[in-house]
Protein backbone atom coordinates (compact mmCIF):
# COMPACT_ATOMS: atom_id res chain seq x y z
CA UNK A 1 0.00 0.00 0.00
CA UNK A 2 1.29 3.44 -0.91
CA UNK A 3 2.01 5.65 2.10
CA UNK A 4 3.54 9.07 2.72
CA UNK A 5 6.80 7.48 3.81
CA UNK A 6 7.05 5.12 0.83
CA UNK A 7 6.25 7.92 -1.64
CA UNK A 8 8.92 10.26 -0.25
CA UNK A 9 11.52 7.51 0.11
CA UNK A 10 10.96 6.29 -3.47
CA UNK A 11 11.25 9.84 -4.82
CA UNK A 12 14.44 10.40 -2.81
CA UNK A 13 16.03 7.17 -4.03
CA UNK A 14 14.98 7.91 -7.62
CA UNK A 15 16.90 11.18 -7.40
CA UNK A 16 19.87 9.34 -5.86
CA UNK A 17 19.70 11.42 -2.69
CA UNK A 18 20.66 10.35 0.81
CA UNK A 19 18.81 11.30 4.00
CA UNK A 20 21.75 13.60 4.76
CA UNK A 21 21.26 15.38 1.41
CA UNK A 22 17.61 16.04 2.26
CA UNK A 23 18.51 17.17 5.78
CA UNK A 24 21.04 19.67 4.45
CA UNK A 25 18.70 21.10 1.82
CA UNK A 26 15.49 21.27 3.86
CA UNK A 27 17.01 21.95 7.31
CA UNK A 28 14.82 19.15 8.71
CA UNK A 29 16.63 16.97 11.22
CA UNK A 30 17.58 13.48 10.08
CA UNK A 31 15.63 11.74 12.84
CA UNK A 32 12.40 13.45 11.71
CA UNK A 33 13.07 12.56 8.05
CA UNK A 34 13.67 8.95 9.04
CA UNK A 35 10.45 8.93 11.09
CA UNK A 36 8.46 10.32 8.15
CA UNK A 37 9.82 7.67 5.79
CA UNK A 38 8.83 5.03 8.36
CA UNK A 39 5.34 6.60 8.67
CA UNK A 40 6.07 7.11 12.38
CA UNK A 41 4.38 10.48 12.90
CA UNK A 42 4.20 10.02 16.68
CA UNK A 43 7.92 10.85 16.84
CA UNK A 44 7.25 14.35 15.45
CA UNK A 45 6.30 17.07 17.99
CA UNK A 46 2.87 17.83 16.49
CA UNK A 47 0.73 17.32 13.34
CA UNK A 48 1.45 20.93 12.33
CA UNK A 49 5.20 20.27 12.32
CA UNK A 50 4.64 16.99 10.45
CA UNK A 51 2.68 18.78 7.71
CA UNK A 52 5.38 21.45 7.38
CA UNK A 53 8.13 18.83 7.16
CA UNK A 54 6.16 16.84 4.56
CA UNK A 55 5.57 19.97 2.42
CA UNK A 56 9.28 20.83 2.39
CA UNK A 57 10.33 17.24 1.75
CA UNK A 58 7.79 16.82 -1.08
CA UNK A 59 8.87 20.05 -2.81
CA UNK A 60 12.54 19.09 -2.58
CA UNK A 61 12.08 15.65 -4.19
CA UNK A 62 9.65 16.99 -6.83
CA UNK A 63 6.36 15.56 -5.54
CA UNK A 64 2.99 17.31 -5.48
CA UNK A 65 2.75 18.40 -1.86
CA UNK A 66 -1.07 18.54 -1.91
CA UNK A 67 -1.23 14.88 -3.02
CA UNK A 68 1.25 13.78 -0.38
CA UNK A 69 -0.61 15.73 2.33
CA UNK A 70 -3.86 14.05 1.25
CA UNK A 71 -2.22 10.68 1.94
CA UNK A 72 -0.99 12.03 5.31
CA UNK A 73 -4.50 13.12 6.31
CA UNK A 74 -5.92 9.74 5.34
CA UNK A 75 -3.22 7.85 7.25
CA UNK A 76 -3.59 9.90 10.43
CA UNK A 77 -7.40 9.78 10.39
CA UNK A 78 -7.67 6.01 9.96
CA UNK A 79 -7.70 4.32 13.37
CA UNK A 80 -7.36 0.56 13.70
CA UNK A 81 -10.53 -1.12 14.87
CA UNK A 82 -10.58 -4.25 16.96
CA UNK A 83 -13.51 -6.60 16.94
CA UNK A 84 -12.15 -8.73 19.76
CA UNK A 85 -13.24 -8.29 23.36
CA UNK A 86 -11.93 -9.98 26.49
CA UNK A 87 -13.85 -13.13 27.25
CA UNK A 88 -15.36 -11.68 30.41
CA UNK A 89 -16.81 -8.77 28.43
CA UNK A 90 -17.99 -10.79 25.43
CA UNK A 91 -19.81 -13.45 27.40
CA UNK A 92 -22.10 -13.06 30.41
CA UNK A 93 -20.84 -14.44 33.69
CA UNK A 94 -22.52 -17.59 34.85
CA UNK A 95 -22.99 -16.59 38.45
CA UNK A 96 -22.24 -13.80 40.87
CA UNK A 97 -19.69 -14.73 43.53
CA UNK A 98 -20.75 -11.92 45.90
CA UNK A 99 -24.35 -10.84 46.26
CA UNK A 100 -24.56 -7.05 45.92
CA UNK A 101 -27.25 -5.64 48.18
CA UNK A 102 -28.47 -2.00 48.07
CA UNK A 103 -26.69 -1.30 51.34
CA UNK A 104 -23.39 -2.70 50.09
CA UNK A 105 -23.75 -0.80 46.83
CA UNK A 106 -24.29 2.48 48.69
CA UNK A 107 -21.26 1.79 50.89
CA UNK A 108 -19.10 1.11 47.80
CA UNK A 109 -20.25 4.38 46.23
CA UNK A 110 -19.42 6.34 49.40
CA UNK A 111 -16.00 4.68 49.71
CA UNK A 112 -15.32 5.39 46.03
CA UNK A 113 -16.12 9.08 46.41
CA UNK A 114 -14.02 9.26 49.58
CA UNK A 115 -11.01 7.63 47.90
CA UNK A 116 -11.33 9.93 44.87
CA UNK A 117 -11.53 13.01 47.11
CA UNK A 118 -8.47 11.97 49.13
CA UNK A 119 -6.48 11.28 45.97
CA UNK A 120 -7.50 14.61 44.43
CA UNK A 121 -6.71 16.53 47.62
CA UNK A 122 -3.32 14.85 47.90
CA UNK A 123 -2.52 15.68 44.27
CA UNK A 124 -3.42 19.34 44.76
CA UNK A 125 -1.25 19.58 47.89
CA UNK A 126 1.66 18.04 46.01
CA UNK A 127 1.23 20.47 43.11
CA UNK A 128 1.19 23.43 45.49
CA UNK A 129 4.29 22.31 47.38
CA UNK A 130 6.41 20.96 44.54
CA UNK A 131 7.63 22.42 41.21
CA UNK A 132 6.42 20.81 37.99
CA UNK A 133 8.22 17.92 36.34
CA UNK A 134 10.70 19.05 33.67
CA UNK A 135 12.27 16.46 31.38
CA UNK A 136 14.44 17.74 28.51
CA UNK A 137 14.74 15.10 25.81
CA UNK A 138 16.88 17.14 23.41
CA UNK A 139 19.51 18.56 23.21
CA UNK A 140 21.96 16.76 25.45
CA UNK A 141 24.00 18.95 27.78
CA UNK A 142 27.50 19.59 26.45
CA UNK A 143 26.69 18.58 22.87
CA UNK A 144 28.95 19.88 20.08
CA UNK A 145 27.35 20.59 16.70
CA UNK A 146 28.08 22.48 13.49
CA UNK A 147 24.52 23.72 12.82
CA UNK A 148 23.47 27.23 13.87
CA UNK A 149 20.03 26.02 14.99
CA UNK A 150 18.96 23.29 17.38
CA UNK A 151 15.63 21.74 18.39
CA UNK A 152 14.58 21.80 22.03
CA UNK A 153 12.13 19.04 23.00
CA UNK A 154 10.85 17.97 26.38
CA UNK A 155 7.93 17.25 28.68
CA UNK A 156 6.41 18.96 31.71
CA UNK A 157 3.07 19.15 33.52
CA UNK A 158 0.23 19.93 31.06
CA UNK A 159 -0.88 23.00 33.04
CA UNK A 160 2.63 24.44 33.42
CA UNK A 161 4.13 27.28 31.37
CA UNK A 162 7.52 26.84 29.69
CA UNK A 163 10.08 29.39 28.51
CA UNK A 164 13.29 28.86 26.54
CA UNK A 165 15.88 31.59 27.09
CA UNK A 166 13.15 33.76 28.58
CA UNK A 167 10.68 33.36 25.70
CA UNK A 168 7.42 31.53 26.39
CA UNK A 169 6.57 28.57 24.17
CA UNK A 170 3.50 26.39 23.66
CA UNK A 171 2.91 23.37 25.91
CA UNK A 172 0.69 20.68 24.38
CA UNK A 173 -2.19 19.06 26.25
CA UNK A 174 0.00 16.00 26.93
CA UNK A 175 2.77 18.16 28.45
CA UNK A 176 5.16 17.98 25.49
CA UNK A 177 6.86 21.13 24.22
CA UNK A 178 9.03 22.01 21.23
CA UNK A 179 11.11 25.01 20.17
CA UNK A 180 13.97 25.80 17.81
CA UNK A 181 16.82 27.98 19.09
CA UNK A 182 19.31 29.99 17.03
CA UNK A 183 22.93 29.64 18.11
CA UNK A 184 26.17 31.58 17.76
CA UNK A 185 29.60 30.09 17.08
CA UNK A 186 31.23 28.94 20.28
CA UNK A 187 29.57 28.11 23.58
CA UNK A 188 25.82 28.76 23.97
CA UNK A 189 23.62 28.48 27.06
CA UNK A 190 20.04 27.30 26.68
CA UNK A 191 17.91 27.93 29.77
CA UNK A 192 14.61 26.04 29.98
CA UNK A 193 12.16 26.93 32.76
CA UNK A 194 8.82 25.39 33.71
CA UNK A 195 6.44 27.16 36.12
CA UNK A 196 3.35 25.61 37.67
CA UNK A 197 0.09 27.50 37.99
CA UNK A 198 0.92 27.81 41.69
CA UNK A 199 4.15 29.69 40.93
CA UNK A 200 6.63 26.90 41.61
CA UNK A 201 9.46 26.78 39.06
CA UNK A 202 12.20 24.44 37.91
CA UNK A 203 15.01 25.35 35.53
CA UNK A 204 17.56 23.45 33.47
CA UNK A 205 20.53 25.10 31.76
CA UNK A 206 22.27 23.30 28.92
CA UNK A 207 25.52 24.09 27.17
CA UNK A 208 25.67 23.70 23.38
CA UNK A 209 28.88 24.39 21.47
CA UNK A 210 28.82 25.37 17.79
CA UNK A 211 31.99 24.56 15.91
CA UNK A 212 32.99 27.27 13.42
CA UNK A 213 32.56 26.22 9.82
Amino acid sequence: MMTVGSMLRSARIARKLSIEDVEKATRIRKKFLTAIEADDFTSIPSPAYAKGFIRNYSDFVGLDQSRVLAFFRRQTMEAPKSTLLPKGMAEPLNASVIRLTPGRFLMLVILGFAAAFIAYFGLQVRRIQHPPVLSVESPADGIIISDRRIDVLGRTDPDATVSVNGIGILVRSDGKFFDQVSLEPGSNLITISSTSRFGKSVTETLTVTVMPQ
